[in-house]
């Protein structure tokens, strides 16, 4: 009889000696010092002072369970993208629904398609689901091959992803290229874009994928969430905005009835409304990327011109310990995670204080690299 100890029968496959990687852990050297943290692409401002009050208005009702389907702010992003009420969905931020997204659409086997350099919690759905994946190499920039994408579609392929603008590479796709994938993905795929960083493609003067994806004849769904341009990572709360009521039961199905908290909603719509906090936080984010672009052109480094509010910056050597060795010095940043990165770190943005310790760390630390 098994005794509990090690990979057993009791786990699926696909479950059996699954590691864990805390990415918000604080390490015992990084305790009571002032960290610039620089690597999960967090906003570092606070929520809107109008989502604080919301927050602590609605606070009063946590004894009762929520309504999950958040009538309010659905009508509210049913007036903004013209998308049925019965048609959106919500998520414990937009993670929950990547891997909903793949559990209603893809049985263990089947194929679905994505880029090849993509947000490595996309591994984890893929794992989670057993898919069999096409896996499409991004272009020598890094941005997402659209036709690529496209022409990759086999007769079994049952679910496309794209994101726009991507993780770890900050590049967005084109108006046409968008519109390509869209009215090119045969009528029998599920076409998933996962907008993440919505609101800065938009600042950047890019293309809105609803606008796009509802003139599309087969099946989409398009996730966003208010973890970035909106301060609150911490909320939790994606949503998804989807071409039909079967679809968007089906990802409740996959979810929970209960899968928001009691202030969700309220702390989301006053995000929403306060459209002038957003464009703060919009404006700040360019700013200090355009230092970050300035510094690593001062620098000599090449960098993947990102429209979002993180980087990544090829340093020329191996990525591993810049990483290390930037943290030793109370700056955090990250790696993208591929093979084909290997010499790029990924770098968020941040106050101005922590754009001029990332600089100054980082040129210190490349200069010992190449002693």
């Amino acid at each position: 009889m098994a005794d509990g100890s090690g990979s057993s029968g009791f786990l699926r496959d696909n479950f059996q000696g699954v590691g864990f990687w805390n990415p918000t852990q604080i390490l015992p050297h990084e305790r009571n010092r002032k960290i610039a943290r620089m690597d999960l692409n967090e906003c570092p401002y606070p929520p809107s002072p109008k989502v604080i009050e919301a927050i602590q208005d609605a606070a009063t009702g946590l004894n009762l369970y929520p309504d999950g389907t958040c009538p309010q702010l659905s009508a509210l992003l049913s007036e903004q993208t013209g998308v049925p009420l019965d048609q959106i969905c919500y998520g414990g931020g937009s993670t929950q629904l990547l891997t909903a997204i793949a559990e209603i659409s893809i049985a263990p086997g089947e194929n679905l398609i994505a880029p090849e350099i993509v947000w490595r919690r996309f591994q984890g759905v893929f794992q989670v689901v057993q898919a069999d994946v096409t896996a499409i190499p991004n272009k020598k920039d890094g941005s997402i091959d659209a036709a690529g994408m496209i022409s990759g579609i086999g007769n079994k392929t049952r679910l496309s992803i794209i994101l726009t603008p991507n993780n770890p590479t900050g590049l967005m796709l084109s108006e046409q290229e968008l519109r390509d994938i869209c009215e090119q993905t045969p009528e029998n795929v599920l076409l998933f874009i996962d907008e993440a960083y919505h609101e800065f493609a938009l600042h950047a003067g890019g293309p809105n994928a609803i606008d796009l994806v509802k003139d599309r004849k087969g099946p989409w769904v398009v996730t966003r969430t208010l973890s970035k341009a909106f301060a609150l990572a911490g909320l939790r709360l994606g949503y998804a905005l989807c071409s039909s009521q079967e679809i968007a039961n089906a990802l409740r199905l996959a979810t929970s009835t209960f899968n928001l908290s009691g202030i969700a909603e309220a702390a989301a719509i006053a995000a929403f409304e306060d459209k002038s906090y957003t464009q703060f936080i919009l404006e700040e984010n360019s700013r200090e990327m355009g230092r970050i672009k300035k510094g690593c052109q001062d620098l000599g480094l090449a960098y993947m011109d990102s429209v979002t509010n993180f980087i990544s910056i090829d340093t020329g050597v191996e990525s591993g310990p810049v990483v290390r060795a930037l943290r030793d010095r109370g700056v955090r940043v990250s790696t993208p995670g591929y093979d084909a990165t290997g010499t790029y770190i990924r770098a968020s943005t941040g106050l101005p204080e922590d754009t001029d310790a990332f600089l100054s760390a980082l040129e210190d630390v490349l200069a010992l690299q190449s002693d």
